[in-house]
């Protein structure tokens, strides 16, 4: 099928670039759907999208399309645990289990908010059978993982933890706020700011949604079988014993999956538009009608590296984590400098630059396999890069 190369949306003037730049990967045959939303200043200056949102049907790509985000919901969740700290809910450097009291049992009494974000509690993965009923149970998955043994000292090193780390921020924000995170998420953020971020996709949204496919299916197979081997570490963590498909078809069991995107999943399983996350992200760092996410010194404190460097377990270094959200590294450079947000499995981005007061988000559906600096982001983060040193 034939991808439109039209693009929909604006760009202000001074940022033609950007769009320029995003239209690059429609030419080339390398997107198949796919949105960028940027915030300078404050001001929307580039809110584009293009391409089909379902290239099987050839349903075009929407302004109000929507689609699965993968780990870029570990950026929104820790924001939302960032905020309860800028309100003075909870303290990063107190144990988790100052605020979840069954944390503690195993070895894991001294694992701290943040080293527990930045995938030092060693509970990379939960033990046993789980299934779509046990994942509809956000507090139940987290009581599993608190009563799990650690594979390692907590605080003692790092490994990514997938999935697992949506229950421990689900939880925290539970347990100081009552409401689960999807949940908070949804009042206390997205409505007020009139945003479109699910953890949890009500059934009313199910048609928004854009069909995730990889562009070149053989090689995400044989990536797959080689990072996914039954029976690994990484097999339990990312597909969760099993449950979880990463297949090439991205059928039952994948994020297209209409029972796994109604799950709050919220180390991995977020829906949500390029405009929105910009929206959230500029939130941060700044007032966006008259809701502001973090204080300047709570981002100051939380974007400090935390786990760099060789995961336990694991020959490569891997990302740069601060409190729950990714700083710069090799992978994704960002904006450098002060740039915080995260990755999502496929190519998907978003963060903020405090600094200049940058907010930056581009989603996708055509997913590319394996961790490297995308081409088609980093093309609109150059041209983002290059436009900021030229009024600086």
């Amino acid at each position: 099928m034939t991808i439109s190369t039209h693009i929909g949306g604006h760009v202000a003037p001074d940022f033609e670039r950007c769009r320029e730049a995003f239209e690059t990967g429609f030419r080339s045959g390398s997107e198949v759907g796919a949105a960028c939303a940027i915030r300078v200043g404050g001001e929307t200056v580039v809110d584009i999208w293009g391409g089909a949102a379902d290239g099987i049907t050839g349903r075009a790509w929407e302004r109000d399309t929507i689609v699965p985000v993968f780990s870029v919901s570990k950026g929104v969740a820790a924001v939302c645990v960032l905020h309860l700290v800028s309100q003075g809910l909870l303290d990063l450097d107190e144990p988790v289990s100052t605020y979840w009291p069954e944390f503690a049992v195993s070895g894991k009494s001294r694992v701290t908010v943040r080293q527990a974000l930045a995938h030092r509690a060693g509970v990379p993965f939960v033990d046993g059978e789980v299934t779509i009923q046990d994942l509809q149970n956000v507090p139940g998955m987290a009581a599993r993982l608190a009563a799990q043994k650690p594979i390692f000292d907590p605080g003692a090193t790092h490994i990514y933890h997938p999935v697992s780390i949506g229950w421990i921020t689900s939880e925290l924000v539970r347990r100081v706020t009552g409401n689960c995170l999807g949940d908070w998420l949804r009042t206390e953020i997205c409505e007020p700011l009139g945003l479109s971020i699910f953890m949890g996709l009500p059934a009313q949204e199910g048609e928004r949604v854009a069909r995730l496919v990889y562009r070149d299916p053989e090689t995400a197979a044989k990536v797959v079988a080689e990072t996914m081997m039954e029976d690994t570490l990484p097999w339990h963590a990312l597909t969760l014993n099993g449950l979880l498909s990463f297949a090439p078809d991205l059928g039952k069991g994948s994020l297209n999956d209409p029972a796994v995107q109604r799950l709050e999943l919220a180390g991995a399983g977020g829906i949500a538009d390029a405009r929105s996350l910009a929206t959230f992200y500029g939130a941060c760092i700044a007032p966006v009608d008259g809701v502001r996410l973090m204080s300047d010194e709570v981002i100051a404190d939380s974007i400090k590296p935390v786990s760099t460097g060789r995961q336990f377990g694991l020959e490569e270094d891997g990302p740069s984590w601060a409190a729950g959200v990714m700083t710069p590294w090799r992978v994704q450079p960002m904006l450098g400098g002060s740039s915080f947000g995260h990755d999502g499995m496929g190519g998907s981005l978003a963060f903020a630059e405090p600094r200049r007061q940058v907010a930056f988000a581009y989603v996708r559906n055509g997913m590319a396999a394996g961790g490297f600096e995308d081409p088609e982001v980093y093309a609109v983060v150059a041209a983002l890069q290059s436009i900021l040193e030229e009024t600086e």
